[in-house]
């Protein structure tokens, strides 16, 4: 399986809600106003499986790469967010993707719709160009475990189109929020997507890492 590399991504906003923006001691949906992280990803996984009469043949490549993502709130509820990321994998591949889209948050909970472009290109395989995009819809929390730390969460559906052909499957992501002041903060998180369509399973994951940058 192969997604074709998009001529331009762009570096947008962010992905909406993993986070806590404001003070020092803010760190729910309810308190947040902004920010932007840049960040590093130490590691990635790209696993895929064709199976073919009850037998699966898999295959997996690690990588590493970089990424920014934020979050702006436009109203007491309503946040735009996006994320723009960049991996090279061992070999020849690299991935690139940006989301961008918004959600209502409550205090602790919020959910999202963010329109979703995946490149993976392989340069030993030749294909012709193609795109997978998509949507996904995101159920978020983020939850105060001391002052100046906050759990975080979510879940989420994704569908991709690749030339006609519909990958869909689950997503989950878990991180961890450390504000340092009212200005600047840490985060680490883990995030795993796994999409199928009739025999072929893929499988991203990766874990990120960064200073955040709060407005």
């Amino acid at each position: 399986m192969r997604f074709q590399k998009p001529r331009a991504a762009a570096a947008v906003l962010a992905l909406a809600g993993l986070s806590y923006c404001g003070s020092a001691a803010a760190e729910t949906f309810g308190d947040l106003a902004g920010f932007v992280d840049l960040y590093h990803q130490p590691w990635t996984e790209l696993e895929t499986t064709v199976t073919v009469d009850d037998e699966s043949i898999s295959g997996k490549t690690d990588g590493n790469g970089y990424g920014i993502k934020g979050l702006l709130k436009i109203s007491e509820h309503i946040a735009l967010d996006g994320e723009y990321q960049t991996s090279e994998f061992d070999g020849s591949a690299d991935r690139d993707n940006y989301r961008v889209g918004g959600g209502y948050y409550w205090r602790y909970f919020g959910v999202s719709a963010d329109y979703i472009n995946e490149s993976i290109d392989d340069d030993r395989v030749d294909t012709n160009d193609t795109t997978a995009d998509g949507y996904g819809l995101f159920l978020r929390t983020s939850w105060l475990g001391i002052k100046g730390v906050a759990f975080t969460g979510a879940v989420g559906y994704l569908r991709l189109d690749r030339g006609g052909n519909e990958y869909d499957g689950f997503e989950y992501n878990v991180g961890l929020d450390v504000r340092l002041n009212d200005y600047l903060g840490l985060f680490a998180d883990y995030r795993s997507s796994d999409l199928g369509y009739q025999n072929i399973d893929l499988k991203i994951s990766e874990a990120r890492a960064g200073l955040r940058l709060v407005f």
